[in-house]
């Protein structure tokens, strides 16, 4: 798939990163550290432009392999990076991924997690073609059970040793979402 498709929302603008947003991706990890740390172990107060610069990296070369598909959103009205959202883990036998997202502190609760993850699994479902998403977080994370629950995934299991945090295995919560949830 091309890392120059673009997707517009009533209120956003998807893309994959590029080099001109290493600044802009490092100053909305640091100044959310607080929100995002305890749920994803990547976002930490050190996040600097060197860290920055080797996501970007590491997101287009996802783009260029197939290997994770990560999708910026940036606020139409101002030009701001909001945050991410991502197809990763993609298993090819299984014909599914997993669908992940983060938002800055300072647009949480605005529902961009929700509107930038409908156009992820849309994305999955008619260009990947894929049958399964799925969604695994941390049982004390409140914001993402309700985005799932919005996005009209199905609650599956909570899953012992389901992913990784700091190398440490933690218990997730498991949803899932099909094409005829979203399409």
């Amino acid at each position: 798939m091309q890392a120059n498709l673009e997707f517009q929302t009533d209120r956003l603008i998807l893309r994959a990163l590029k080099q001109v947003d290493v600044a802009p991706l490092k100053k909305a990890i640091a100044e959310s550290s607080d929100t995002i740390s305890p749920w994803l172990d990547w976002c930490h107060e050190g996040f600097d432009d060197m860290d920055a610069e080797a996501w970007v990296n590491r997101s287009r070369q996802g783009w260029l392999t197939g290997a994770s598909f990560e999708l910026a959103a940036f606020e139409i009205e101002t030009g701001e990076l909001v945050g991410c959202v991502y197809l990763s883990s993609i298993d090819s036998v299984a014909n599914m991924a997993n669908l992940g997202y983060w938002i800055a502190t300072k647009f949480q609760g605005r529902g961009y997690a929700l509107e930038a993850s409908e156009v992820a699994a849309t994305l999955a479902f008619t260009h990947l073609l894929l049958t399964r998403l799925e969604l695994v977080m941390d049982p004390a994370n409140e914001a993402s059970i309700r985005i799932a629950e919005k996005l009209r995934a199905t609650f599956e299991c909570r899953a012992r040793n389901r992913y990784m945090y700091d190398g440490e295995a933690r218990e997730g919560l498991v949803y899932s979402l099909v094409p005829g949830d979203i399409l």
